[in-house]
């Protein structure tokens, strides 16, 4: 269960409720984030990116005037169960659900990962990890090792940071080892900002002005549709007519695909049917996380296949 949703919608709430509040609603947005944080701004970006209907597109603003982030020791592929047992050390229960789901090869984190490695290219990104131990009761090391906190990805910058896990982010002069660097990274981000940022919004605009036109198209040839089966079923018998389904939005520009899915569910719906079952409908049914694109796989899927008429009976899919 993605525990972390509930927490991510709020974030973002209350970022597009301080932005509305000061007019600064397309204001270029740097993230520094330690620790779990890092987990919680991708699942937020996440849902902020597929926010794109009418009522909810504040939200996404917050997804498009995102321009870096800085991941300061991010368990970004989970923890040891060593360093989380060390941490825990002062809880009376034992680790949290929370910190269990960030063990390594947690599943939490790889649907997360896999959420948001699609939105990377839009961002410029910085990695920084802990390289002296932390010392707890009973533990001593990294509470994030540097292959977690650092994954090989590519067009991302990469630092250590001579601290532990806590004070890798408490820089007392200008001094310390590492300022430098984050600093660097701040400058250099915050110069790019404005003119990125602006061509972001931009090309935003034209795409929302670009779906609501095919929007408009797409509900006139559907009343034609309409309009024409009406009258031709005074005249024709009622066996020639075929069932025709119309779709009163379409899929988004910025959906990327899931070819391999929609090769799945096109070869379920093409296998033959039992000869007790064939006069059923086929059903698919299509789950996941919050915001992981299941309503804009199945738009697609449908604008992909509404031309097919080898199906023996028509497919049902299920969002």
């Amino acid at each position: 269960m993605d525990g972390i949703l509930p927490y991510a919608t709020s974030l973002i709430a209350e970022l597009c409720a301080l932005r509305e509040l000061s007019n600064t609603s397309e204001r270029p947005i740097i993230f520094i984030c330690h620790g779990f944080g890092g987990i919680l701004l991708k699942r937020a970006l996440v849902f902020s990116s597929a926010s794109q209907g009418d009522q909810v597109q504040h939200r996404r603003s917050i997804y498009v005037s995102t321009h870096a982030i800085l991941f300061m020791g991010t368990p970004h592929n989970g923890m040891s169960k060593d360093a989380i047992l060390g941490l825990s050390k002062h809880m009376i229960r034992g680790p949290s659900q929370f910190l269990l789901s960030m063990l390594k090869s947690s599943g939490v984190l790889g649907d997360i990962t896999d959420l948001f490695s699609p939105l990377m290219k839009q961002f410029m990104i910085s990695y920084f990890w802990e390289q002296l131990d932390t010392k707890t009761r009973g533990f001593k090391g990294h509470i994030v090792d540097d292959n977690s906190a650092a994954p090989a990805w590519h067009n991302v910058d990469r630092c250590g940071i001579m601290a532990s896990h806590s004070d890798m982010v408490k820089f007392r002069s200008r001094q310390d080892r590492g300022y430098p660097v984050v600093f660097a990274a701040l400058r250099r981000y915050t110069r790019d900002a404005p003119e990125v940022i602006g061509l972001k919004w931009r090309k935003e605009r034209r795409v929302l002005a670009e779906e609501s036109r095919s929007e408009v198209q797409t509900q006139h040839q559907n009343y034609a549709v309409a309009a024409e089966i009406t009258q031709s079923s005074i005249t024709t018998d009622p066996e020639d007519i075929n069932e025709i389904y119309a779709v009163l939005r379409s899929s988004s520009n910025y959906f990327t695909g899931r070819k391999l899915y929609a090769e799945d569910m096109k070869e379920a719906f093409n296998a033959p049917l039992d000869q007790s079952m064939s006069h059923r409908q086929k059903i698919f049914v299509i789950y996941g996380l919050g915001g992981s694109g299941k309503t804009q796989f199945c738009l697609k899927y449908i604008e992909d296949n509404k031309s097919r008429s080898d199906a023996p009976t028509p497919p049902q899919v299920i969002d």
